[in-house]
């Protein structure tokens, strides 16, 4: 009589798993498919729009949040180049 490989002979004696359906796990559960009828439908064409309007409001922001910090900086470096020519003359008529 011819002995079976290790693997068989467990194969053998276990009993049919596959046979006997089993209660998924709670990992299982958490991450399955299960498509749901009567639920709230939304377009798509509607969340494009939504998504692209806050784009846009969204860059909107940036450009304005630039421009108001570009003419700060503009205002400072009127002021600065000003201090800058006030010095220069102070200088220029006190050595001469």
């Amino acid at each position: 009589m011819r002995s079976l490989p290790p693997f068989a002979a467990q194969a053998a004696a276990a009993p049919a798993a596959t046979s006997t359906p089993t209660t998924p796990t709670v990992e299982e559960r958490g991450q399955a498919f299960r498509p749901v009828q009567g639920g709230d439908m939304q377009s798509g064409e509607m969340l494009l729009v939504e998504a692209y309007a806050a784009i846009w409001l969204i860059a909107f922001a940036l450009i304005l949040l630039s421009w108001r910090r570009q003419q700060k900086l503009d205002g400072r470096l009127q002021a600065l180049e000003a201090a800058l020519e006030r010095a220069r003359r102070a200088k220029g008529s006190g050595d001469g």
